[in-house]
């Protein structure tokens, strides 16, 4: 009895094309091999991410099969981050990494890059086969989900998805997650809720328990959130997306520090996200952490490299970051060293952007660093005004580039240069309140960054204790700041109000107001222009009127 063509099955892959990515020519036979006995129609190869970026970039595949190392270079990882950043790997293509890595910030960062499989090596031609048969048949049945979602035709893809969980109970809760994420995405918050809190209806599931608290995070509902996130790391310390949004979290009320600790832990889990570390360093600039911020700059340059996420803006913020840490390090050793990493990264980057004109601008500021070092703050100086003239459509379009001037200005020890030059952007940009009270305080505050962000935080926090009727805890915070620097002129009015509205509820009697006035007269003399300048003459009326009846 024979069997017509007809009835014989179908290989899993049949018809199907593939690429295998991997830097062993012995690897690729086997991989090609294993694919095309599974039915694939063409198998192609590539050796490395230049090679395989280009094809895929080109043409459709099924199914990809990607190492993670891929020697030298770019690997699997970066590949996969590139090809979901240009929008350029199709729904219906089956990515699947390949490793023999076991340490968990590669294999947690190669996840959160999200392919469709993960084959942990070695594994036999059986186990090979079951990995590929499933995803395939996963693939399958979200066929139609998948081409919806390439077509942005969201509606359909969901209709699709309703179908697969009311027919298919094995891919119901995997139904359940697909379109949860997708809502999510399209910032459709109550019904992507709806369909996390169904997942947890059957078990915990740690994805639907981050999906859920993002939710109703987006909602508004920001300390519900805080707690449903420490709740689920303290279970699962692993849980990077969660400890990523706790930190967004923390941002939203205020906390500032709390939020970079939070991603220091994230980023020690999982550090070969360019994203995460880049936030890391602005957290870190933020909270005056010049070690870390450094440290997350460098390893921006570092996964960035030779990938299509590499720019000039990435070594622009390497190098203020490298500055900042120069101009407020005492030992002269650890100067000359970051000094001279600085210069070899910025001509490096010069080579990769050579019309980058902020990075020449940024180079000539590291310049004038090194001749600072060398005791010749004249040249120092000079190369700040050379620059200044050379780059001037550049920097009065930014003023962030002006400020590094004039910081860099300050340290050759031309302070009145600096503060001109701040003091004219401030009269260019009379309406920006944000800007103007920032430069206002470098000139107040002539200490090096981290201490000057110490000041900052101190007095924040404040005049969040003055506004909540705090009035010990807002004193505590300002008499922190002004241990730092005594005659900051805001801070020390701030303390000033702080007396005399704890005097006015009963707080402090009379006498307290001789201390209000050593604050008054700690602060630094003012111009009529600077903007204390009537607060401060204000208190002094009100004071010598006072003092004379006590």
């Amino acid at each position: 009895m024979t069997t017509s063509k007809a009835e014989i099955p179908k290989a899993l892959l049949d018809g199907k094309r593939a690429l295998v990515i991997d830097d062993m020519g012995a690897a690729v036979v086997i991989g090609k091999n294993m694919l095309l006995s599974l039915g694939s129609k063409i198998v192609e190869t590539a050796g490395d991410y230049q090679n395989a970026f280009p094809k895929i970039a080109k043409k459709h595949y099924d199914i990809i099969l990607c190492d993670f190392n891929l020697g030298k270079g770019l690997n699997g990882q970066q590949l996969l981050r590139d090809l979901r950043h240009i929008n350029r790997l199709s729904y219906t293509t089956l990515f699947v990494v390949v490793s023999a890595e076991r340490t968990h910030d590669i294999v947690l960062g190669t996840i959160e890059c999200e392919p469709d499989g993960y084959i942990a090596k070695p594994f036999t031609q059986g186990d090979f086969k079951a990995r590929i048969t499933r995803l395939v048949e996963q693939q399958n049945i979200f066929k139609t989900f998948n081409e919806a979602l390439d077509a942005k035709d969201y509606e359909a893809a969901f209709a699709n998805a309703r179908g697969i969980m009311s027919k298919l109970p094995k891919y119901r809760m995997l139904a359940i997650r697909k379109t949860a994420g997708i809502l999510y995405e399209l910032k459709r918050y109550n019904e992507a809720l709806k369909l996390f809190d169904l997942a947890l209806e059957t078990h915990i599931q740690t994805w639907a328990q981050i999906g859920r608290a993002k939710c109703i995070a987006e909602l508004g509902r920001n300390e519900d959130a805080i707690s449903e996130f420490q709740d689920i790391i303290s279970k699962n310390r692993l849980a990077v997306p969660a400890m990523d949004f706790l930190g967004i979290c923390y941002l939203r009320e205020g906390k500032r520090k709390e939020a970079q600790e939070t991603i220091i832990r994230s980023t020690e889990l999982s550090p070969m996200s360019i994203e995460r570390q880049r936030w890391l360093g602005e957290l870190s600039m933020d909270v005056g952490d010049l070690t870390t911020a450094v440290g997350a700059n460098r390893a921006v340059i570092k996964l960035a490299d030779g990938t299509l996420k590499e720019n000039p803006k990435q070594y622009e913020t390497y190098s203020r970051t490298m500055r900042k840490a120069v101009e407020s390090e005492t030992d002269k050793k650890k100067r000359s060293a970051l000094i001279e990493e600085g210069r070899k990264t910025l001509k490096k980057a010069l080579k990769k952007f050579e019309e980058a004109e902020r990075l020449k601008l940024n180079d000539s500021l590291f310049r004038s660093l090194e001749k600072c070092e060398k005791g010749d703050t004249e040249e120092a100086i000079a190369i700040i005004e050379a620059l200044s003239v050379r780059h001037k459509e550049v920097i009065d379009d930014d003023p962030e580039l002006t400020i590094d001037i004039a910081e860099s200005q300050f340290h050759a020890g031309d302070r009145p240069g600096g503060e001109a030059r701040l003091r004219e952007l401030m009269k260019k940009h009379p309406e920006n309140k944000k800007l103007l009270e920032r430069v206002q305080a470098i000139i107040d505050t002539p200490l090096p960054y981290y201490q000057r962000i110490f000041i900052a935080e101190m007095n924040r926090k404040g005049k969040s204790h003055y506004e909540l009727d705090q009035l010990e805890d807002a004193l505590v915070a300002f008499r922190k700041a002004l241990e730092i620097y005594p005659q900051h002129p805001a801070i020390n009015l701030n303390a000033v109000q702080v007396m005399l509205k704890m005097i006015d509820s009963g707080l402090r009697s009379d006498n307290a107001l001789r201390e209000a006035d050593q604050y008054l007269s700690a602060s630094v003399s003012l111009e009529p222009e600077h903007p204390e300048y009537e607060r401060k003459e204000a208190f002094r009326r009100y004071l010598d009127k006072k003092l004379k009846t006590v």
